[in-house]
């Protein structure tokens, strides 16, 4: 089993833990470190430490601290990114754990104010080629992340589309617009959503969870895909074709929550593709989501030992 993940926007991820976090107040780090981050990122590590060797991930690489994004990526022996080089920096974002209350920060660029790369029509052609070369051999895209501004409007679609024609499972984990619009082109078999994302995609103003149960339903249905819709530490809910599935969440020590949702995904669609059975697949995501939130490093299933 083969599964190409696909990132717009990678990351140089910064994760700083404290015993306590107080804001106005000098504060020191219980430990730190960096990683090579971004959704699809996430979920290709947690894929290759699920089946070794099975996923690769593909992303945009600014060329101004490309080295340093690609030695933390050559450091971790889960991950494996094939990078198409653009200009400009890879975004850096922060993650501050507060070990006393068990919160976790994250603090993210706005790239539509800052654009921290800037893709052009090579740099969006060579990404669509190197998506074509690997459908040939990969059973599945994992596609998961926003979509910066410099990328075109509808590379999102463009990519979606090489999946289906070549005949392959694609999980899609964005939304808005791009998600809308990809929507026209190809449905994604499978659309990975938390619950904020879907009301703000498909419908506004849910106002009970039997709404927006019905609301899942009837969207699978009218799509005839299958959605997943996570909601924190509440069941998941999914649907197929009109189909309602739930899956509790597991209950953990939480360390850190940073890519819980791209740990899911991974989880699912690894499941998925080797069953075509959503319970199971609900539960395996469910299982690497909390497995992840154990452990510091962002889209992990290795649980370190305390």
């Amino acid at each position: 089993m083969r599964i190409l993940c696909v990132c717009l926007s990678a990351t140089i991820q910064r994760t700083v833990q404290f015993e306590s976090f107080s804001v106005g107040e000098v504060n020191r780090t219980q430990t730190w470190r960096e990683d090579a981050s971004g959704k699809a990122l996430n979920a290709a590590r947690v894929l290759n430490q699920l089946e070794p060797g099975c996923s690769t991930a593909l992303c945009p690489v600014g060329n101004a601290n490309a080295d340093h994004f690609l030695v933390l990526a050559s450091r971790d022996n889960d991950l494996y990114v094939h990078p198409i080089y653009i200009e400009g920096n890879t975004r850096e974002c922060w993650t501050i754990l507060d070990t006393k209350k068990s919160t976790t920060t994250e603090v993210i660029p706005d790239e539509t104010s800052a654009p921290a790369h800037i893709a052009g029509a090579e740099a969006e052609l060579a990404f669509i080629e190197a998506v074509h070369e690997y459908m040939s051999t990969c059973d599945a895209l994992l596609f998961a992340g926003s979509r910066p501004t410099t990328w075109s409007a509808n590379i999102c679609s463009r990519i979606c589309e090489v999946a289906q024609k070549a005949g392959k499972i694609i999980l899609a984990d964005f939304r808005g617009k791009d998600l809308l619009d990809t929507i026209e082109t190809c449905v994604p078999d499978i659309i990975k959503i938390n619950e904020n994302e879907f009301c703000e995609t498909f419908i506004k103003g849910v106002k009970n969870e039997k709404e927006l149960e019905d609301a899942i339903a009837a969207k699978s249905k009218e799509l005839h895909n299958i959605i997943v819709v996570t909601r924190g530490a509440k069941d998941t809910i999914a649907a197929e074709n009109g189909k309602v599935y739930r899956c509790a969440s597991e209950k953990i020590e939480v360390l850190n929550a940073t890519a819980c949702g791209d740990a899911f995904s991974a989880g699912f669609l690894n499941d998925y593709l080797k069953n075509k059975n959503i319970e199971t697949a609900l539960k395996e995501g469910t299982r690497c989501a909390a497995l992840n939130a154990q452990t510091i490093v962002p889209g992990s299933v290795k649980v370190q030992s305390k």
